[in-house]
């Protein structure tokens, strides 16, 4: 994880002062993202003068920190993002995958090494000699990278900004890899896949010059068209419905066909775990600034007892040393000032629930279930100190709660204890993926499996534009990682490869706890989770007790 900062303005109009001043605004949010390294890059071609500047997070490489900006006599280039390809696994464990990452700008095809790279990214990367900027997020949008512009002299590239600014910041769509050419002042984008979207109008309405969409880096679509269900399939699904809850799991494991799409997809999220958790320093938070290796948690799971985090809990055990405590982290708003029971919310009673599950499942495990308790005060007070900056340019009421309810879990203090834990494990991902919310239900009862699908990839196709920058900004803003198994690539392209009903079957003839995302559920109740797999719970806003329910979700919230 980094915060990473680039900012480029023509070399005639200006000096490094004003660069400068630039950065001094954002230097407080960016260094709260990387606190174990900062550094500051000046740089120049024939008619731009560039300022890079990085903070680091140490979260790769066993034997020495991986220092930003990188700065040669060919490239300069801020990074934030993992490489968790298989075949550079030992390379990263001793150095880190910064160098690899730059690595890729030498290959002869840059954009097909970028697409084929397994992990999140965000970056800015010069290419002196050709007077080339290149920048971009991954695929599905997993880093945050917002774009200023102040008139037509200066563009700014942040990981977070600040509301209060002369500068207008938008998130730079996920959609491909976008081009400056210096010399013309033309931008190119070249998408990641065949299907593009209106996301690309959000730069043209910030950039002066010219702007053109390219052929797409792959050839083949991300998401596969709708087949309608043959007799056999439907059969199957649709006899579901028959059978009780206690016998529901039983059909689903007596199906040869279902039974190898829950091993691959064991198989597939068990390694996108252990990429996730195994490979970094052996310190905590607190213990790092000694550079003493310790038996303090390293790995957080941001827990409302739901079924995505439970089986995020159940693999991270397999792959973490047995000595070293989990940390369950678990939060919860009050509105009121005195009430007994106040912090009784719906996802503090399911955590309590599924941490008992998971203790009979790993009795040699010391898992911490951490309490966040935020009453109102707090949470007014905070939001206009620190989230509503994180959460820009986002502003809806959905992205209100959503953003301060994980910025309090990932802070991670309770009322005894604070996390120290550098990585946090989330399940983001898996309502897109598996079908899990509640219009789903709606679409599916109105429209059949065609408009299910159609729905399904409207959500999956929305996701890096609607939170995923979002929720790196909010976790990093305290020098954490979020990581997100869910949306690991060999997860997403087993999953996306599968027809909706293999996944979900959100019928109102089956139960809410059992029919959505009956796949990763069936996982769950194969693991061992037997009562989670059933278990219906709220979406975190309302789990956690911040919503509104009276407020439209997708309305400007006034608070930010």
């Amino acid at each position: 994880m980094c915060g990473i900062f680039c900012s480029f303005i023509q070399s005639a109009v200006s000096s490094t002062e004003t660069l400068s001043k630039i950065f001094q605004d954002l230097n407080f949010s960016i260094s709260r993202r990387g606190p174990n390294f900062s550094k500051v890059e000046i740089c120049s071609t024939d008619k731009h003068l560039f300022m890079f500047a990085a903070s680091v997070l140490w979260l790769q490489g066993s034997t020495q920190l991986s220092k930003q900006p990188i700065n040669n006599a060919d490239y300069s280039l801020v990074y934030n993002g993992d490489i968790f390809d298989d075949e550079s696994k030992s390379i990263r464990g001793l150095h880190g995958d910064t160098k690899l990452f730059l690595d890729m700008f030498k290959s002869e095809d840059i954009l097909q090494s970028l697409y084929q790279t397994n992990g999140p990214f965000a970056f800015v990367c010069l290419d002196k000699k050709n007077s080339l900027v290149y920048f971009g997020r991954d695929k599905y949008g997993r880093r945050s990278l917002l774009m200023g512009i102040c008139g037509r002299k200066e563009i700014i590239f942040t990981s977070v900004a600040q509301k209060d600014t002369k500068y207008k910041f938008f998130e730079i769509p996920a959609m491909g890899i976008y081009i400056i050419n210096l010399k013309t002042r033309k931008l190119v984008l070249r998408p990641w896949f065949l299907e593009t979207h209106t996301f690309s109008t959000g730069i043209k309405k910030f950039w002066t010059g010219n702007f053109s969409i390219d052929d797409p880096i792959c050839s083949n679509a991300m998401f596969k068209d709708f087949i309608f269900p043959t007799r056999n399939d439907l059969y199957f699904v649709v006899n579901l419905s028959n059978y009780a809850e206690e016998s529901f799991f039983d059909a689903i494991f007596s199906s040869p066909k279902m039974m190898d799409n829950i091993m691959k997809l064991e198989g597939h999220l068990s390694r996108a775990v252990e990429r996730r958790v195994s490979i970094q320093p052996n310190f905590c938070k607190d213990c790092l600034r000694e550079e003493m290796p310790c038996d303090h948690p390293v790995v957080g799971i941001l827990f409302s007892g739901g079924v995505d985090c439970a089986i995020l809990a159940l693999l991270a055990d397999r792959f973490i040393e047995p000595h070293r405590p989990i940390d369950l982290i678990n939060v919860a708003f009050s509105k009121k000032s005195s009430s007994a029971n106040q912090y009784s919310t719906p996802d503090r009673l399911t955590g309590r629930k599924t941490l008992k599950e998971l203790e009979m499942l790993c009795p040699q495990r010391e898992w911490n279930f951490v309490e966040i308790n935020v009453p109102i005060e707090e949470l007014d007070a905070e939001r206009t100190r620190r989230i509503a900056d994180v959460i820009y340019p986002l502003n809806t009421i959905l992205d209100d709660s959503l953003g301060c309810a994980l910025w309090f879990a990932s802070r991670g203090v309770a009322e005894n204890y604070t996390s120290p834990c550098r990585v946090l494990l989330a399940g983001m991902g898996a309502d897109e993926l598996f079908g899990g919310y509640s219009h789903h239900r709606v679409v599916f009862h109105k429209e059949g499996w065609s408009g299910l699908h159609t729905s399904l990839k409207k959500d999956w196709h929305t996701l890096p534009y609607r939170n995923l920058g979002r929720d790196d900004r909010v976790v990093g803003d305290h020098g954490r990682q979020l990581r997100t198994p869910y949306l690991d690539e060999d997860v997403v392209q087993f999953l996306l490869s599968l027809d909706s009903w293999e996944k979900t079957f959100p019928s109102d003839e089956i139960s809410q706890g059992i029919g959505p995302k009956y796949l990763l559920r069936a996982v769950a109740h194969h693991l061992g989770l037997v009562k989670t797999a059933q278990r219906k719970k709220k979406a975190l806003q309302f789990g956690s007790k911040i919503a509104n329910s009276k407020e439209k979700a997708h309305e400007v919230s006034p608070r930010l």
